[in-house]
């Protein structure tokens, strides 16, 4: 599955598919903000966290960028 048709899915599907097929990487944890990256086909997702209750707040798909930027040194292949 590429970003595109991910995209194209209704938020409970992309759930259900980032837990049923995704890899986890690695995660990170900056000032208040604490995120877990995933690999799911050609492209990552990443879930931000609660820094305090540890509920899932959000997520982000990309495929390169800032967003990975963070991660960089983290992610070992």
């Amino acid at each position: 599955m590429g970003l595109y048709e991910y995209m194209m899915l209704d938020e409970t599907e992309q759930w259900n598919v980032l837990w049923d097929k995704g890899i986890y990487l690695t995660h990170y944890l900056g000032n208040n903000e604490k995120c877990n990256l995933y690999a799911l086909g050609d492209f990552f997702v990443e879930v931000e966290l609660n820094h305090k209750t540890e509920k899932i707040v959000g997520k982000s798909h990309f495929k390169a960028g800032h967003l990975l930027d963070k991660y960089s040194g983290n992610i070992i292949f």
